[in-house]
């Protein structure tokens, strides 16, 4: 019998055929995958995969203080024989509302906030600060009708004693740099008045304020430089100031509006916390 020959599979010759005008459309137009790809890509809004987005800062993030340490080149670090107390920060506006002018002169009381909120060792909010600071000032307006400026005696006795109840506290005057060092290694707190425009602060607006006052919550011996929380900028936090600036600055004002200040002396309030 004769063998009739096996005609080729039909299918094998079509796979055989798509691939070979598979590779010679390739060839003809190798841009193909690329463009296919870059199309892809243009449609793809997000960040690239191993890297974070950008964060656009909320209202309150952007407001929120830069401290001082990260607006100096090379800051020292304060050493293991210094002072950095554990001070919690908030501005005196802190949301920047200026026109308000229980937040314009609330110097004395954004500070005397920050202390006791180290000395309850409490956190602090812009949005508990703010309504600390007016409840405050309407507290002095009501009892002692007015929320300016308020000297060192009557800082104690109306925000520290009246407001807060507290009476862990100390007073003294014509003191010196080393009388607040010293303060500060026995892990107590320092508050001083000041004349606003001698200290220079960049963030003031100028020419900044005749009566302030100021956290002192540590102390940079290599430097020579306060550590300050200071509450007249959003930036005022381990805010540094050198010792002879902060120095030439302290002075005990007048409780008043901007009341003539007749005499130049230097003085402290010394916050400890409570002995139990």
């Amino acid at each position: 019998m004769k063998k009739i020959p096996r005609r080729p599979n039909v299918i094998y010759f079509l796979i055989i055929g798509a691939l070979i005008s598979g590779i010679f459309y390739l060839l003809k137009n190798g841009n193909a995958i690329d463009d296919l790809l870059s199309s892809r890509e243009s449609e793809y809004k997000g960040p690239l995969p191993g890297f974070e987005a950008k964060k656009t800062p909320t209202a309150t993030e952007s407001l929120k203080p830069t401290p001082a340490s990260t607006l100096r080149d090379n800051p020292s670090p304060v050493t293991k024989n210094d002072v950095l107390l554990d001070v919690p920060f908030t501005p005196q506006a802190p949301f920047g509302n200026w026109d308000d002018p229980r937040q314009q002169a609330g110097c004395e009381e954004a500070t005397a906030l920050m202390a006791m909120r180290w000395v309850s060792g409490q956190s602090l909010t812009f949005q508990e600060a703010e309504k600390e600071i007016i409840a405050i000032s309407d507290f002095e307006l009501k009892n002692y009708g007015h929320f300016h400026d308020s000297s060192v005696q009557d800082m104690v006795v109306r925000i520290f004693k009246g407001y807060f109840q507290y009476d862990n506290i100390e007073i003294k005057y014509d003191i010196t740099a080393d009388d607040i060092r010293s303060e500060l290694t026995k892990n107590n707190l320092v508050i001083v008045p000041a004349n606003g425009q001698k200290l220079n602060n960049p963030y003031y607006n100028p020419p900044g304020p005749l009566e302030h006052a100021l956290v002192i919550r540590g102390y940079d011996s290599k430097t020579k430089e306060f550590i300050t929380n200071d509450s007249g900028t959003k930036r005022g936090e381990l805010f540094r100031y050198s010792e002879q600036v902060v120095m030439d600055a302290i002075y005990d004002y007048p409780t008043g509006y901007h009341e003539p200040i007749l005499e130049i002396r230097k003085a402290m309030i010394i916050v400890k916390k409570p002995v139990y």
